[in-house]
């Protein structure tokens, strides 16, 4: 199996680019034991899957990593270190915990420096903050994904981001009576009607 062809549909379960992002390390409960962002080549397969990046952009930016390796492990390496940090504030956000504040300080940096690449453009509904693959380089994708965290966290679906009960998935609760339990209901709520089912065969 290829980088490309390793997401899917239900690799994008979050319903926001920043929770499917913070999704991209989990397993089957709650330990995150399972990377999937194994390069910087898997990385941008994801952002491409995902629709943060377009093709054109994506073999851009597979070209730079191919010319400066060093640089693209680190990128990979600070773009983990980011994704753990707001899988932490979002998870605490959806318990309504308090989020710590070395947390706190990697979203600010984040949405910083993201902006502080980024430019305005118009829409017909207002202004949106664009990043370019050629100004922001290889940090294109924890550029865009910092700006998408900003608008989920401003936006009117941030009380409804939830943490699957079973496993650490993030997804945004847009079912009609807002009581969604799982990230998917084909794998994780399958394994728990089955746990629950073994727990009572078992008694």
């Amino acid at each position: 199996m290829t980088e490309d062809q390793a997401w899917n549909a239900g690799s994008f379960a979050g319903g926001a680019l920043c929770l499917d992002f913070a999704n991209t390390q989990g397993g089957r409960d709650k330990t995150r034991d399972e990377e999937r962002l194994t390069n910087y080549r898997a990385a941008v397969a994801w952002a491409s899957a995902a629709g943060a990046v377009s093709g054109n952009e994506g073999r851009r930016l597979r070209a730079m990593a191919v010319q400066a390796p060093a640089e693209a492990a680190h990128n990979l390496e600070q773009l983990r270190l980011f994704r753990e940090s707001l899988y932490r504030l979002l998870s605490a956000l959806a318990a309504n915990r308090v989020v710590e504040p070395a947390d706190d300080v990697v979203l600010r940096s984040a949405v910083a420096a993201a902006v502080s690449v980024a430019r305005l453009e118009r829409r017909p509904d207002g202004c949106d903050w664009q990043i370019d693959t050629d100004k922001a380089g290889l940090n294109t994708l924890s550029n865009r994904i910092a700006l998408d965290i900003q608008q989920l966290l401003l936006s009117s679906e941030m009380p409804y981001v939830r943490e699957c009960e079973r496993c650490t998935w993030l997804f945004v609760d847009r079912s009609k009576n807002k009581r969604r339990r799982w990230c998917k209901a084909e794998t994780c709520g399958n394994r728990a009607r089955a746990s629950r089912h073994y727990q009572l065969t078992k008694a």
